[in-house]
């Protein structure tokens, strides 16, 4: 018999060793000690100098950062120190918390030497691609540095010369600080400087309709910041040691104690600027035409503001210390390194906002289109780049292109958005798998889709994999245990989700950890319909043998995040276990490493409560076997508790019953029965014949909607049932419950719905209903949210400005009055109209999915025109002129010429109708056949413009001008509704997948330049300012339409006829700005968060404990089991660093020692000796490392076991 079949009959034995999950009291191991023991490898208790320098250089961290400088500085003085544990406790005492969080990997980057090496790259390439060798051949002309910096203070500089230290004047880089600085003395700033790209170059004499420059990042809109800065009556000297002692705050030029002495380091000598030199009598009658224009605040000295300004151009710096004024703007107006506040978050959301759609001149719209995050270009040849909450970097190569950007700078920055999930909209489902985020593990973004799609797969929600498999999922994906969704959908009898899964050519006999296939699986419990769906799909059965081998698959786990739940199930904590369980956990496919389930747990503790809880409430499978072929059942038996055992049998032995008392037409299918077969005669369960899995989000809205603990007889009231889905948004528009909506509005609000029906009715939303009753869709609280929705439209109701769109005749005879809006439908919103504009941004992603991005940017822009959006004019390319965007009617003209030109009209306008039905979740999409030929009879505009384009040359072969206009106009004239109308903006927010239907329209990668070309350019000329103030997505029409998208959030459509002098609704563009007042959705108000109500998205949690924190401590505890299995040791090193420790153990005695024992980690138990792990630890079963070796190691089992031995020598 071996040590697992014995039992431990002293419970305190088991119990001591549970002191290691938090609730002992062995005392914290200090910081420093852990971090001293990670860097002695050689365990001869002496760390050398060169160990820790080389940390901190793999991590970032430079000598000279002032957190770790006089550490270092000791460090390089002694290189041959010898330093004992109690030397190193008083070097390091001052540094702790910066060394804590590099040793951890919790600095921003955590593995920040990889990503350096990337960077170095494509430097590399860049310089290649400009027939430059770096380190060679190079000249002042062609050089190039880069500089980057994190907002935990990572910095790295590089480039292909041997001087990296290169001194530039500041230039156009002082924009920025200027605008900031004037920003914080004046709150009405917005009344003297717009926002909007101009589409002219920085130097250009122009002022927008309101006679104020366009944007601070314009040499007029700089000027006007160098008079408001400071305080009236101060002189150009007094001002000019303002914006000096900001620079030297930003690159930390001196302390702050000199600071607050008045004290300033002796000025850098400031030879004259490129603005000065080349640009002097430019940037002169920049400044008397806005004095003309009484731009200027009154009695300002035009000559001191253009001396100012060319003061602050010709302020010198180097390239790294401007990449700490990057990072400080990502990092919210905080220095990285020092933490001052340097910056106002109000200011520093400005200042990125204008970067974002200004900071390039010319090339600004191309930039955000690219690249798509905030920058700043100068003369002289600096480049700012800020990727907000992560880094800034600074690049310097003085050769510009011809709209004055650095030609090495665009280059790198444009290979590197390519390599990185840094653009503004990366974050849409399935668009950064071809590119890695420096911020996380690839891994954990796989493993938590794997985790959603075996999950979905269980409970047999077709819809949810449909849409998982949209967003990249792979359907072949396997968990810890080498189980795949097919299994799972298999094991449960989830026919439709094996259909599913068999249609889209999944692997049909994939082998799981201990030699199971889902054929095996379905045979053995009982679901002989989908082994013979199976057999259908080409899987032979009698070549389908269940092994019951005790090595397992090597296959790398998963780590549970909930494993608390186990830990629970073992103390008896029945309060913990309903918490996570009201949360969204999902019990039923919870597993450790040894392929056990809370079940197990409860049952060998004879817990009566939580097995009762685990298998009413929380849908447990009962008769999952573990890695030693034991059920629940065998572990009740084994430890004597005769009540857990009676219960069990009457739950497998009592079939639910359905009833029909209020059902007189409704047939319910039963659920398959499972046949039990256990072949270990000590512990058979051959007595209990069948048993019946209930539906897990029945149970679930039972437990909250009653106070009577749930069980098959329970009954679901359908009017709570309504209640509970309309407070969470669904109900009618979700067709995922479309069979639950239709049954209960034929019962009526006063019938009952058994468990059964319940699960039969929502077979295909459980995953949604389980969300929504556990709070965690996408807006938890939906109705608080709509109330302030209510609040902001009955505001906007109030304002009567505007006029209605006449030009088009038929748009003058809409009643103006009218007012919609729908996330959920308020006021006209089922009213139709015109869509007009808003069809552009449809028009685009169709041509591009048709054509592919590059095709499509042949024949139009990226830029915002800063002019009308049907305004006679081209983006000049050198020669070749172009429409500047597609979001006026010179591109949309051009999308319209491209999209299916081989078909004939009537199937063109066929194609385009079945996409907007698509993504409007197939409702109605209708054609206004009136303002179709109101909209051709008024033409004349559009057809100057297609002809001026075929006069430039830059329309298709064989465009039938024509048709094109027709087809546009078409487009134009398509109808919907704010209800359709929100559906399809959150198909954009979802990347392209309705959010109702759950098919994808779009490829992500389409739906992300589209949001890039709505933000910069969707609200015509009033673009610039709409990023600005609101900061989101958005396309208007001049019927009054307003789309509004959230990426990863919701879409929103707004609709009233009253437009302002852009051609924009009043109410609606109100009605965004109150949005963003109130909610922290500007795609900058990561910084001025807390100036709002908090935001309504649902976000998972994450714990900032410390180690001390028994939840922490236990989560480091079977992090540490998992590494052990996976058999990293350096991972169970950082463990141990972090405050892990390795003599802690599970619900089952089981310590990392016998879990390394059992996968034949000869390393890892190398490595657990020497921090002390105990060697003869017990578990539940009386079994020690030294059995489990023996038991299941593999071919080095020996190795262990003389490893094990000679300790046992050693350690009698």
């Amino acid at each position: 018999m071996t040590p697992r079949r014995q039992s431990v009959q002293d419970r305190t034995l088991r119990l001591d060793l549970q002191k290691a999950l938090g609730e002992g009291d062995v005392e914290e191991t200090p910081l420093s000690r852990r971090i001293f023991e990670y860097l002695d490898q050689s365990n001869d208790g002496i760390v050398r100098p060169k160990a820790l320098l080389d940390h901190f250089n793999k991590c970032g961290l430079r000598t000279d950062d002032p957190r770790i400088s006089t550490l270092c500085d000791t460090l390089q003085d002694n290189p041959s120190l010898d330093i004992t544990i109690d030397v190193f406790e008083e070097l390091t005492k001052d540094s702790c918390g910066i060394i804590e969080k590099g040793f951890s990997g919790q600095l921003c980057i955590p593995t920040f030497d990889d990503f350096r090496a990337n960077v170095d790259r494509l430097i590399d390439e860049t310089c290649r691609h400009a027939g430059v060798d770096s380190k060679h051949n190079v000249t002042s002309a062609n050089a190039f540095v880069v500089s980057m910096c994190t907002v935990d203070g990572q910095r790295h500089v590089t480039g292909n010369q041997s001087e990296l230290e290169v001194e530039i004047c500041m230039e156009g880089c002082c924009k920025p600080i200027l605008y900031g600085m004037a920003m914080e003395t004046n709150p009405g700033i917005d009344n003297y400087i717009s926002h909007e790209p101009s589409g002219l170059d920085s130097h250009a004499m122009s002022l927008d309709n309101k006679r104020r420059p366009h944007n601070p990042l314009m040499n007029t809109g700089a000027l006007l910041s160098c008079a408001l800065l400071g305080q009236p009556g101060q002189s150009v000297d007094e001002r000019y040691r303002l914006y000096e002692s900001r620079l030297h705050n930003l690159f930390s030029r001196t302390s702050k104690k000199q600071q607050d002495d008045g004290h300033l380091p002796t000025p850098l000598t400031t030879p004259v600027s490129v603005e000065e030199s080349k640009y002097a009598s430019r940037n002169t009658s920049l400044s008397y035409m806005l004095d003309d224009a009484k731009c200027f605040p009154p009695h300002t000295d035009v000559a001191d503001v253009v001396q100012l300004f060319f003061r602050a151009c010709a302020a010198t710096c180097s390239v790294d210390e401007l990449s700490l004024f990057a990072a400080t703007l990502a990092n919210g107006g905080l220095h990285p390194i020092t933490n001052e506040r340097i910056m106002q978050p109000q200011s520093v959301r400005q200042c990125l906002s204008v970067m974002f759609s200004c900071g390039l001149g010319t090339y600004s719209g191309e930039w955000s289109f690219h690249v798509g995050i905030p920058a700043l270009s100068s003369l002289g040849g600096a480049m700012l780049v800020v990727v907000p909450g992560l880094m800034g970097f600074c690049s310097y190569s003085p050769t510009l292109d011809r709209s004055n950007n650095s030609i090495h700078g665009v280059t790198f920055f444009k290979a590197l958005s390519r390599t990185f999930t840094f653009h503004n909209f990366d974050s849409l489902p399935m668009i950064n798998f071809q590119r890695k985020d420096p911020r996380r593990d690839s891994r954990t973004i796989q493993v938590e889709m794997t985790t959603k799609l075996l999950i979905a797969a269980a409970e047999g929600d077709v819809c949810e994999v449909r849409r998982l498999r949209s967003r990249g999922a792979n359907l072949d994906a396997i968990d810890y245990d080498s189980r795949t969704a097919l299994h799972l959908a298999a094991s449960e009898g989830k026919i439709k989700v094996v259909n599913y899964l068999v249609k889209h050519h999944v692997l049909l006999s994939p082998v799981d950890r201990w030699g199971g296939t889902p054929m095996s699986d379905a045979i053995t419990f009982g679901h002989l319909h989908v082994a013979q769906l199976l057999t259908k799909a080409g899987v032979i059965s009698n070549s389908i043998k269940h092994k019951t081998s005790s090595q397992p698959t090597k296959q790398p786990p998963v780590l549970l995040q909930d494993l608390s739940v186990f830990y629970a199930a073992y103390s008896g904590d029945l309060q913990s276990l309903k918490a996570s369980y009201t949360s969204g956990v999902n019990f039923s496919s919870l597993r450790d490493y040894d392929g056990r389930t809370p079940l197990h747990v409860a049952c060998a503790e004879g817990r009566f409560d939580v097995v009762k809880f685990l298998i009413t409430t929380a849908g447990v499978p009962i008769l999952v076997k573990d890695r030693n072929q034991k059920t629940p059942i065998s572990e009740a038996k084994r430890g004597g508790h005769a009540a857990v055992l009676e219960f069990i049998r009457k739950q497998l032995q009592t079939p639910a019953t359905v009833s029909k008392r209020h059902f007189p037409v409704l047939t319910v299918p039963q659920t398959p029965r499972r046949h039990i077969d256990d072949d270990d005669s000590d512990d058979s369960d051959d007595d209990l014949e069948d048993y019946e899995v209930s539906s897990h989000s029945a149970f679930q809205f039972l437990s909250m909607a009653t106070d009577n603990e749930p069980c098959d007889e329970a009954k679901v009231n359908v009017s709570t049932l309504i209640t509970t889905l309309r407070e969470n948004g669904l109900l009618e528009t979700a067709p995922r419950l479309k069979k639950l909506v239709e049954s209960v509005k034929f019962l009526g609000a006063d019938a009952t719905l058994s468990v059964e029906q319940y699960r039969y009715l929502t077979e295909s939303g459980a995953i949604l209903l389980e969300r929504a009753l556990a709070k965690s869709l996408i807006i938890p609280e939906f109705n608080d949210f709509c109330d302030e929705l209510i609040d902001i439209f009955e505001a906007a109701k109030l304002n009567r400005g505007g006029h209605i769109a006449t030009y088009i005749p038929q748009l003058a005879n809409v009643d103006p009055e009218k007012f919609g809006m729908a996330l959920f439908s308020l006021g006209d919103s089922k009213d139709h109209f015109c869509v007009q504009s808003c069809s552009k941004a449809i028009s685009y992603c169709l041509a591009v999915e048709e054509l592919g991005a590059d095709k499509v940017h042949f024949h139009m822009g990226c830029e915002p025109s800063g002019l009308r959006f049907n305004d006679l004019s081209l983006l000049d390319r050198g020669g070749y002129r172009v429409p500047h965007n597609p979001m006026i009617n010179s591109g949309a003209i051009m999308s319209s010429s491209l999209i299916r030109k081989d078909l004939p009209l009537h199937q063109r306008f066929e194609y385009i109708m079945q996409t907007w039905k698509a993504l409007c979740g197939d409702s109605a999409v209708g054609f206004d056949n009136s303002v179709c030929l109101s909209e051709r009879s008024s033409a004349d505009r559009n057809w100057c413009l297609g002809f001026m384009m075929r006069e430039a040359e830059c329309l298709p072969d064989d465009t039938n001008l024509a048709e094109a206009l027709e087809f546009y106009f078409e487009q134009c004239s398509l109808t919907t509704s704010c209800e359709s109308f929100s559906v399809l903006a959150a198909s954009l927010a979802s990347g392209g997948v309705c959010p109702l239907t759950n098919h994808r329209v779009f490829e992500a990668e389409t739906v992300k330049n589209c949001l890039s070309l709505m933000f910069s350019c969707g609200m015509y000329d009033a673009s610039g300012t709409w990023g600005y103030s609101v900061g989101i997505p958005a396309k208007s029409g001049v019927s009054g339409v307003l789309l509004l998208v959230i990426p990863n959030v919701m879409g929103l459509a707004v609709w009233s006829p009253r437009l302002d002098e852009i051609g924009n609704s009043v109410r609606g563009v109100q009605f965004c700005q109150e949005l963003v007042t109130r909610f922290p959705f500007h795609n900058f108000d990561a910084f001025v968060e807390h100036m709002k109500q908090p935001s309504p998205v649902h976000r998972t949690a994450t714990d900032a404990k410390t180690a001390v924190d028994p939840k922490v401590r236990r989560k480091l505890a079977y992090q540490l089991l998992y590494a052990a299995y996976e058999g990293n040791v350096e991972e169970i090193r950082r463990l141990k660093l972090h405050g892990a420790r390795v003599h802690s153990c599970d619900y089952d005695g089981r310590t990392a020692m016998h879990i390394a024992a059992s996968m034949g980690h000869v390393a890892v138990v190398q490595e657990l000796l020497r921090q002390g792990a105990d060697i003869r630890a017990l578990d539940r079963w009386g079994g020690t490392p030294l059995s489990d070796a023996e038991r299941y190691a593999p071919s080095n089992a020996c190795d262990v076991m003389k490893l094990l031995q000679q300790a046992m020598t050693v350690y009698p």
